[in-house]
Formats: structure tokens, sequence, C-alpha cells
């Protein structure tokens, strides 16, 4: 549903080619040297979309900790209480955030003599039989010029969803994280806990040098045809799940009227902060440094060059097109697909690219006239949730898509693919409709209809990887030497 202010916009940056992606083919799952040494600290995917079922709010979900088996016990994939968890919205256009929610967590043991996880069975998330608890106080903090003015507590004491252990130690796991649902101040929702990971992708033909035209396959589509392996399938990821009322992101404190009101933009990023310690002189100081940062989807991995990803992830978005633009310039990707397939893609003078990742679509993700051009995830508050979603988003016309937020089913891979190749530029200005794709088109489950709309993870008990021996008679016991 557009408005015909919005479709005629929407419609003209098309045609210019301002519409465009990040120019990257990998989520942000171990992306640089640093941070895929920190898993716990490591941010893979930022998703921001409206859910049909709740008009009026947002939903913000980022998640952490990349690739986590199920079966990783005893402890599992765990949050860290050493570190500062962030969602970061810029609702002005300079690059630097307006407000914030941090989430704090803490790690409780209930008999630390137990190798145990859980005691079967676990029946609910306050279970005497749940052994390690975590939990964590949400904040919401207000800034001025980049400066924090004032923090509140929202949330306090809340409980993460624990990790799906097994059948037996928890005969119903989907009430059990259930529990891990609770309310927030003024009509909003939280969640925390391990979800299926959302992303999908055949990963192995993206990091074997974009080789998305396997043997079987028509050489004519290039990957579009299905067929491809979804490598994140099977795996679990802690998602940080927020519902809110829109006039909290937004510059004024109030609703969004339309989608062409002057508040209707904003702009998403998470980040994660350690503590440094700095010795001088023989006296300590400590300080909160950032380690990981993520706004627009596969940034890290693709774009920006290895010498220079621990660097991204150190530095805030304001800066982006003085330290990053050139990536976004002239993107390798294109490169490559012209190497491998000879498309004659045009590969540098990408400006198309520059707008969409880091200023915005005119009339649709711009935050502000004249924003500073920053790596925040552009979403515009106002559009509804559309009555037929379509996974190419913006690209198909369905503008409340990506790269307008990004909801759990789009495809940004196959979105990101075919704009690399020039999908959204005019033909004089090296425009081709290419139909690249990696062969995979939707998540291994299917998404729920309610908050926090993941998936339920899979359990370690029936963990999707290693080999199953096949049955065979007992073998006997040795005898004792």
């Amino acid at each position: 549903m557009r408005t015909a202010l919005l479709g005629a916009a929407t419609v003209a940056a098309l045609a210019a080619g301002t519409l465009a992606t990040t120019g990257v083919l990998g989520s942000s799952h171990r992306e640089a040297p640093r941070i895929m040494l920190d898993p716990s600290a490591d941010n893979t995917d930022l998703y921001a979309f409206t859910a049909p079922d709740a008009p009026g709010k947002v939903t913000v979900i980022s998640n952490w900790v990349p690739l986590q088996n199920p079966a990783g016990g005893p402890y599992f994939g765990k949050l860290d209480p050493e570190a500062r968890y962030y969602i970061k919205i810029d609702n002005t256009g300079d690059g630097v955030e307006d407000v914030s929610y941090r989430w704090q967590f803490r790690n409780t043991f209930r008999n630390p003599n137990s190798f145990l996880y859980a005691v079967p069975p676990v029946n609910a998330i306050g279970d005497k039989n749940l052994n390690f608890v975590q939990t964590y106080d949400l904040y919401r903090g207000r800034y001025r010029g980049g400066k924090l003015v004032s923090e509140t507590r929202i949330g306090h004491n809340v409980p993460v969803a624990p990790d799906n252990v097994g059948p037996k130690t928890m005969p119903n796991y989907a009430a059990v994280a259930a529990g891990a649902v609770k309310p927030l101040p003024g009509g909003g929702k939280t969640f925390v806990g391990p979800v299926d990971d959302p992303f999908f992708v055949d990963l192995g033909s993206i990091f074997d040098g974009i080789n998305i035209d396997k043997p079987g396959r028509a050489a004519i589509g290039l990957g579009n045809q299905g067929g491809g392996k979804d490598d994140v399938s099977g795996f679990n990821v802690h998602s940080f799940a927020l519902q809110l009322p829109a006039a909290e992101l937004t510059r004024d404190g109030r609703a969004v009227a339309s989608p062409t009101a002057p508040n209707a933009v904003v702009g998403l990023w998470t980040s994660t902060e350690r503590k440094a310690i700095k010795v001088k002189r023989g006296k300590a100081s400590e300080r909160w440094v950032q380690v990981s940062r993520l706004g627009n989807p596969l940034i890290n991995e693709v774009v920006i060059p290895i010498g220079a990803k621990d660097f991204y992830n150190a530095t805030a978005p304001k800066d982006d097109l003085k330290n990053f633009g050139a990536g976004a310039l002239a993107p390798e990707p294109a490169k490559i697909l012209n190497a491998l397939f000879k498309l004659d893609i045009k590969e540098t003078g990408r400006t198309d690219v520059v707008q969409a990742l880091l200023t915005g679509i005119p009339g649709l993700t711009q935050i502000a006239p004249g924003a500073v051009p920053a790596d925040t995830l552009k979403f515009n508050l106002g559009v509804p949730a559309s009555a037929k979603p379509n996974r190419f988003g913006v690209l198909a016309g369905d503008t409340a898509g990506f790269p307008n937020g990004r909801r759990l089913a789009d495809d940004v891979t196959d979105i990101e693919l075919r704009v690399i190749a020039g999908a959204l530029l005019k033909p004089e200005q090296g425009g081709k409709q290419i139909p690249l794709g990696d062969g995979i088109d939707v998540n291994d489950k299917p998404f729920r209809d309610t908050f926090p709309y993941v998936a339920l993870p899979d359990s370690g008990f029936d963990a999707k990887f290693g080999r199953v021996e096949p049955a065979h008679a007992p073998v006997p016991q040795p005898p004792t030497p």
C-alpha cells in the first residue's frame, strides 16, 4: 500500500538508479579478524520492520553470537555480562545516536556442582531445574550531539530464554521460551534468547569466489534456479527483539502521520562495547570501547577490505563516507562477477550504491535533506506492512521491504547480487537486468506470525550436524588388560 507521492518518488528513484544495496554477499558472521575471536560480542544481522499484527509499532531484531551449534553444551552460546550490547537510532540524519537501547546481562548458577545446564524436566522459564539462568536489565538512552544525557531502566531482571537442550530436558520448549517475552512500559515488548538463525544464504558458493553457477544449474540463470545450500541452516543465534511504539524512535517523540512526514525515517545500527584498560605512568584507567557494529546487512564481510575490517568495527557511522566511501563507489563483487561471468557490469562510479547505502532513497528512506552519509539501516516508520510481501522488497515495488528496513524473509543476497549487476541503473548508465541469485530463496524454517517472529531454535538432541552411525549389533566389552 503506497501513497501516490511515495510511489512516484520511489519509481523516480529506481529509474535514476538511486536504490542500491551494500554490494556484499554474506551476512556479518565472523567477518573481521578480531571479532571472530570474540563471538559473544559479534553482532550478525539487524532487522527493522512493521509487523502486520502490530501497526504503529516498529519491530527491531538484532542477532549476536553467530553459528551456534545447538548441541554445543554444556554451556552453549552465551551473552557476556562483561559486554554492553546496543541498538542505536539516528533520527536527525547526522550519523550519531539520538536514542539507544542497551542490554546488561548477569549469570546465575543454581547448582555449580552439577555438570548439567538443566536437570530434566524444565517446564517453565522460572523452573528450579534450570541450573544456569541468565537475566538482563534493559536501558533506554537519550542523546544530544552524540553525548548521553539520560538513561532510564525500562526492564529489570528480565529472563533470557534458555537454550533448547532437548526433548527430555525441555518437553515443551516453545512454552518455556514464551516466558522470555515480557512487556515494556508504554506498550512495548522485549525478548532475548536463542533462535534459528533467520539469515539464509549459500555461504559456500559466495566465499568460493561467488561461485553461484554451480554444475547442474542452467547457466543462463546464474544461480537463480534454486539448488543452493543454506549453510546457516541448523545453526542458532541469540536474538534481541524489541517491539516499540514508533514514537519512541522519532525526533519529536510523536507518532508518524504518513510515510512523507518529516519524522518518518530513522537510521538504526547495533554495536557491542567492552572495557579497555589503559595504563599511563603507573596509573590504570578504564573506558568502554566499541568492538563491533552493524548497520545495513553484509557490509563488513565484502565491501570493507580485510585490512580495514577491525577499523570499521571501531568507528562511528558519521565517518563512513570518509573512511569507506571508496569501497561503495567501486564494489569489489562487481569486478569478481565480471571476471567470472563476463557480464560487463559497471565497476566504478557507483554513486547509486553510495546513495542508498549511506544517504537513503529520497522520498522513502532519506532521514532528512542533506543527511550525513552513514551506514545505518534506514527505515520509514510510516510505511505500513505489505499486504503481499515480496522477497525482493523495493526492487519489486514492495516498499515495505529491504532496503526500507529489513524483514526476516527479505532475500538480501539475491537483491544485492542483482543490484551489483546494475538492475537499478538506467541502460545508458550501465544498467542491466541479470537475474542473479545464490539458489536459496527462503529460510529453512518458517517464521512465526507473532512476536518475536523468528523461528524456534533447533535442540541439541536433534542437531543436524555430524555423522550418524548406522545401527549394528552391540559390540562386546573388551577384556580388562
